[in-house]
């Protein structure tokens, strides 16, 4: 059965679906087989929808009606055709059983659940910023594919205001939370920018990596990689494209070159010890150092934090940094839940307004079109020879008013209790979404009678 939903939110997110089945629809991701399927079963005059798809999530935006068989059919379809292909398992999935991992919203429920997307309070990291360039590739794609247009168009501007609102008027982007993020913050202690300063990193594996590239993008010029294999070092000084190679024996060797050095590195023994560091204070007389040591085991011999004008942190201290870091984004995340809360009640207001104006639009035209239907009416027999006096057809015009409420009144049809608005009231009385607007066609008892169909925008 199709529902009555205008936006009905398809998720598949990490937290509530297994890998094997995500890895599916990320594979197929924007193919052309995929948009060939979406579109079968669901012609573009009918709805309108956007794919979100990421490393955590394959989720679909649907604006108009559609049934959650039909849903978990294109996603069956969608995984069939990947087994094919990869020949793998999960051979006997039906589209009932699928379901069970597909999470429904509708309507202003969906409202939110975009909203919280966009903003990033339901990414694996909250707070991470790539998720709104992701969801405005998604929609931009949907409209170029002819997938989206006036339906979904204001849905997601909105959502795209929203979640500026909250990277602007929040904390929830500002205080990083992985150990990358937290070794800037920890060194931000001793130098107020690391612009002009020589940064060493020891190491080349993935949290070098990160490492380098929040280094990289906190505007730092020089850094150098320096790694046991000098060929790993190379490659990730390639990968990051602003960064030099070095081996590690040459630069424990000129540690004293260098104002920070981060250890990044694998292996049990200790890498950088006092003996690399027996003229480090003569040479840097006056000078300030930073060494962060990120590695367990430590790679860095804790006996070099003695050395004067040299600060030594390691993972413990960034683990606090870490934490607080983490409470201020649930922190912002609480005042992020109130800006959307907030966004979703204007939504509300903003569409109940319009459907009041356009009823009250409508009122002025079936009023409009009363007094014009009674006057031309007079007009021709008072030409034809009758008497027509202006109160004729001011009386005339006032029982064509009044009749369907008393109609209402006869038959004793009792206010719809759903009924909220001036809007929704006219409406009622009037039958304006309903009836021909044209007063000669509008008098018939079986569908005055009828109940008004509740506002689409009202909480459930």
């Amino acid at each position: 059965m199709v529902n009555s939903h205008f936006f009905t939110y398809c998720a598949v997110h990490y937290k509530s679906c297994p890998v094997e089945l995500r890895e599916a629809w990320a594979t197929i991701g924007t193919s052309q087989k995929m948009n060939d399927v979406w579109k079968e079963l669901f012609p573009f005059e009918q709805i309108e929808f956007v794919i979100i798809s990421t490393c955590n999530r394959y989720d679909v935006c649907f604006f108009g009606s559609v049934s959650v068989q039909q849903i978990s059919q294109v996603y069956l379809k969608l995984y069939s055709d990947y087994l094919i292909e990869k020949k793998e398992f999960f051979k006997n999935l039906s589209s009932n059983y699928l379901a069970n991992y597909l999470q429904f919203f509708y309507d202003l429920d969906a409202l939110r659940h975009l909203f919280k997307v966009t903003a990033s309070l339901n990414s694996l990291v909250v707070g991470e910023p790539q998720i709104l360039g992701q969801v405005k590739e998604a929609y931009l794609l949907a409209v170029e594919l002819g997938f989206a247009n006036n339906l979904a168009g204001p849905i997601f501007n909105r959502c795209f205001r929203v979640a500026k609102k909250v990277r602007t008027e929040t904390e929830i982007g500002r205080n990083g939370i992985s150990i990358g993020h937290a070794a800037i913050d920890i060194i931000a202690r001793v130098f107020d920018n690391i612009i002009d300063k020589k940064i060493l990193i020891i190491g080349a594996g993935e949290m070098a990596r990160i490492t380098a590239q929040h280094l990289l993008f906190s505007k730092a010029k020089y850094v150098f990689i320096a790694n046991r294999t000098f060929v790993h070092a190379e490659k990730l000084a390639l990968d990051l494209g602003q960064a030099w190679p070095l081996e590690l024996e040459s630069a424990l060797e000129k540690i004293d070159e260098y104002d920070i050095c981060i250890a990044a590195a694998g292996g049990s023994q200790f890498l950088l010890e006092k003996k690399h560091l027996k003229k480090y204070s003569k040479k840097r007389y006056g000078k300030l150092s930073v060494m962060v040591d990120i590695s367990v085991p430590r790679k860095i011999d804790p006996s070099i934090s003695e050395i004067e004008n040299l600060f030594l942190f390691n993972v413990d201290d960034l683990d606090s940094v870490m934490e607080k870091n983490r409470e201020s984004r649930l922190l912002a995340a609480s005042h992020a839940e109130k800006i959307i809360e907030n966004e979703v009640q204007d939504y509300i207001f903003t569409e109940i307004q319009k459907q009041n104006l356009a009823n009250v639009g409508k009122f002025h035209i079936w009023v409009k079109n009363v007094v014009d239907y009674e006057v031309n009416r007079y007009f021709k027999e008072l030409n034809n020879g009758k008497k027509v006096t202006p109160k004729i057809i001011s009386d005339a015009i006032a029982k064509k008013m009044v009749s369907i409420p008393a109609l209402l009144a006869k038959n004793n049809i009792k206010i719809d209790s759903e009924i909220e608005t001036v809007g929704d009231l006219l409406n009622f009385l009037f039958k304006l979404s309903e009836q021909p607007l044209l007063p000669g066609n509008f008098i018939k008892e079986e569908n005055i009678l009828k109940f008004p169909v509740k506002n689409k925008y009202q909480e459930k």
